[in-house]
């Protein structure tokens, strides 16, 4: 951590100035049902005209310590595709991007979809450093979307199984939090944890004999809206 202290002090003794980013992306979280289509808006903050690329990653064990990335396929082997994949934006301008889902899932698979600014003499390049000194620093930033790929038919199967929920269903689970109760005494537990099909989140108690839970969740599709569903162990 030592080797990081010269370089924040100097960042202390320079001016401060604005900064700023040259993209901003809305929204940060899609979900694409089977055959449809969805839409990101991208949003120019720089007045110049820039060129934007946007790839597609697929997600690996989601919500877990294990999550990692790897490219989804181009083409017609690829099961979510984005559209334009490389564009230019005027500055001050905005492009609307279309999610598309070409292959279907038998379970709720997440990606993210990356834009970046590039270079517009070579598109393959890196995106442009930002510039070091000017009233306003421009800082090209990698933005990255999480979007979940739904099922044709979604299901939503939960399991207690000791101190573990496990997700049997087809559907990403959002647990918000979980009420735990022995007869009237009840503690509630404030999750906010994914859990995706296949996966188990580890409950922060050990349900006891004769005891109800009622968990709290969101659906992917449902956006706010919370839902209920009583376990006994």
């Amino acid at each position: 951590m030592h080797l990081y202290r010269p370089v924040a002090a100097l960042l202390f003794l320079l001016p401060a100035v604005p900064v700023s980013a040259n993209l901003d992306v809305h929204p940060m979280r899609v979900h694409v049902e089977a055959g449809r289509t969805t839409s990101i808006r991208v949003h120019a903050q720089s007045p110049r005209t820039q060129y934007v690329r946007a790839t597609v990653k697929r997600v690996v064990a989601p919500a877990t310590e294990d999550e990692h990335e790897v490219d989804e396929p181009a083409g017609a082997d690829a099961a979510l595709v984005v559209t334009p994949a490389m564009f230019a934006l005027a500055g001050g301008g905005s492009r609307l991007v279309r999610v598309i889902a070409l292959a279907p899932v038998e379970q709720e698979t997440a990606f993210r979809v990356y834009f970046e600014g590039v270079r517009g003499d070579d598109p393959e390049a890196m995106p442009a450093p930002a510039p070091t000194a000017s009233a306003t620093i421009g800082v090209s930033l990698v933005w990255g979307v999480l979007a979940n790929l739904l099922p044709a038919a979604g299901e939503v199967s939960m399991h207690l199984e000791g101190d573990h929920l496990h997700n049997r269903g087809t559907l990403r689970l959002g647990i918000r939090r979980i009420e735990h109760c022995v007869g009237d005494a009840c503690t509630t537990h404030d999750i906010d944890r994914s859990v995706y099909p296949g996966g188990a989140l580890a409950l922060p108690f050990q349900p006891g004999a004769g005891a109800r839970l009622r968990v709290d969740y969101r659906l992917s599709r449902d956006g706010y809206r919370e839902h209920q569903q009583i376990l006994l162990p």
